[in-house]
């Protein structure tokens, strides 16, 4: 059974449709370059990520945000359905491509902002 989904790819800054095969656990891990994969929701679609995604160097990470009040998200997701009994399924045909570029926003976090965040400022009374 063919699966449609829905790629987030922030390292090429791309939104594609993809067609999986299968919906294995070892499929979706080749697919988002992971070993470890966590479960959210986006889009009233379920959102594959790397679960170790922003423990990665930041300086070979690439991100992403839904909407400019989104929590980043590190590395690519995947955009899939779900059936009644909660197994992945293709994507409503309402969900497109386009949708959901709209609403990505891709980013990197400047060296600057990593380093002051590392910082531990004491502000005198």
């Amino acid at each position: 059974m063919m699966t449609k989904a829905i790629l987030i790819d922030p390292f090429t800054e791309t939104v594609s449709n993809v067609t999986l095969v299968d919906t294995k656990l070892q499929t979706i891990y080749n697919l988002l370059a992971c070993d470890l994969i966590t479960i959210t929701s986006a889009f009233g679609a379920d959102m594959i990520l790397d679960d170790e995604g922003l423990l990665k160097d930041s300086a070979s990470q690439a991100y992403f945000k839904i909407g400019i009040d989104s929590q980043p998200y590190a590395g690519k997701a995947l955009l899939v359905g779900s059936d009644a009994e909660g197994n992945f399924a293709s994507l409503p045909e309402n969900l497109t491509t386009e949708k959901v570029f709209e609403k990505v926003i891709f980013f990197k976090p400047s060296e600057n902002h990593l380093e002051e965040s590392r910082e531990i400022k004491f502000i005198p009374f």
